[in-house]
């Protein structure tokens, strides 16, 4: 089978910020195009800080991811598309877990958004769209802001 024809399977990492609802449209039309699939993550990201020196309670971050990922999914379902959803919990940058689970659970696309952070916050912050376009092992599109 040629690659062009194998059916996406896609993967659209979610956050709740303005810019959600344009990347799951463009996934949405995309994996509705290609015949493929979509799912929607959402990555509970805890400081390294406090990765085992502080006991902290992680529900409250994960009820909102939760609704992160409803909104995500029913905006998804507005637009045509049945769309997965997973949440992960991990200590650090989002982008290692999303380009891991890329990898590890056979995405063919992740399609993220930028923020479009100043170099300094970047450098700061770090980037997730810049980690996930660095380690993912799967072809990544990221629509700016």
């Amino acid at each position: 089978m040629l690659v062009g024809s194998m059916a996406e399977k896609v993967l659209v990492p979610v956050d709740g910020s303005e810019m959600m609802e344009r990347t799951v449209k463009y996934a949405c039309d995309h994996a509705k195009m290609k015949g493929g699939t979509m799912t929607l993550l959402h990555v509970v990201a805890l400081p390294i800080s406090v990765e085992s020196t502080v006991p902290m309670d992680y529900k409250p971050l994960e009820r909102a991811g939760e609704k992160i990922l409803k909104s995500a999914r029913e905006f998804a379902e507005e637009q045509g598309c049945k769309a997965a959803t997973l949440m992960v919990t991990e200590y650090g940058n989002p982008g290692h877990a999303i380009a891991k689970i890329a990898g590890e659970k056979g995405f063919t696309l992740i399609v993220i958004h930028a923020r479009g952070h100043s170099v300094v916050e970047k450098f700061l912050l770090g980037s997730v769209c810049d980690t996930v376009v660095h380690r993912s092992p799967v072809p990544v599109i990221v629509l700016r802001p």
